[in-house]
């Protein structure tokens, strides 16, 4: 397996209208630095939430949006899903020679998808008809659950960040490799740990959002990241092998990459940034 990390962002590293040191330290340093909003790329054919920068992204790293074949939807923040990008699939705006898109999300995450697609166009990704306009097909996925498709194993797995709309994290397994995705999230819950367990990592990426401040609201800070990678070994879930990452980074702690991945580094971890490529 391939993974392109497309971005690492919270809501934007600078932030849009931040001019705090790390802002401004970022603007100044660039290169790795200046982030996008989180997405990710298993290699070419499976994406990992279609965020407002995902397309920009593609194109920077040379990826093509037309071999999207798999959509998994964390959550319906507007750092994670633009639904603009799914109302460019309408025929009159000239698609042709592309697979149709099957998307996995929490049910109640679906439906507000779909609301916001249908505030722009004559379709959804729910309804027959409006699905095939869109050429996409939904599916359902919750806390768990364990579904296949292609030539994937993908298990859904509880997080506490927005229960009401159905945030979900993944573990994504493929030729014996497992990769955990957990972000947007909160400290992990003895249900998210329990659908873990038995689970060998081979990549985790997890939320970092905040770095080395006393506060986490519902994502983690460099303290509480260490706690859950270390509550994972201690299940058997990551071991010395297990390559880890923190990705989802705000202005709040983080400062520009190199001060930020030194510290990972002495702390048994690495800070992901865009365009990084992890091989399995």
């Amino acid at each position: 397996m391939k993974i392109t990390m497309l971005g690492t962002a919270a809501i934007g590293y600078p932030l849009t209208f931040c001019n705090c040191d790390n802002c401004k330290g970022a603007r100044i340093k660039r290169g790795k630095s200046i982030r996008k909003r989180a997405s990710v790329l298993i290699n070419d054919d499976l994406l990992i939430d279609l965020g407002p920068d995902t397309q920009t992204a593609m194109t920077m790293y040379d990826k093509d949006m037309g071999r999207v074949k798999y959509l998994l939807q964390t959550h319906i923040h507007t750092d994670h899903y633009d639904e603009g990008l799914l109302c460019a699939r309408i025929p009159y705006m000239a698609m042709y020679n592309h697979p149709k898109l099957e998307i996995y999300a929490h049910p109640n995450c679906l439906k507000i998808m779909s609301d916001r697609v249908s505030q722009y166009e004559n379709a959804d990704i729910i309804s027959e008809e409006g699905s095939k306009k869109l050429k996409v097909h939904s599916n359902i996925i919750n806390a768990g659950d364990v579904v296949e498709f292609g030539n994937y194993k993908v298990k859904a797995i509880e997080t506490t960040h927005d229960i009401k709309n159905g945030a979900l994290l993944y573990v994504i397994n493929q030729d014996n490799k497992n990769i955990f995705y957990a972000t947007d999230t909160p400290a992990l819950t003895e249900n998210a740990l329990a659908q873990l367990k038995g689970i060998r990592l081979d990549v985790v990426i997890m939320d970092h959002t905040f770095g080395n401040v006393d506060y986490s609201f519902s994502h983690l800070n460099e303290k509480l990241f260490i706690e859950q990678i270390n509550i994972l070994k201690a299940i058997g879930c990551v071991d010395k092998n297990t390559k880890v990452y923190g990705t989802h980074i705000s202005h709040d702690g983080m400062s520009y990459h190199e001060k930020v991945e030194q510290r990972a580094i002495s702390n048994g971890y690495h800070i992901a940034y865009d365009g990084l490529e992890i091989d399995l």
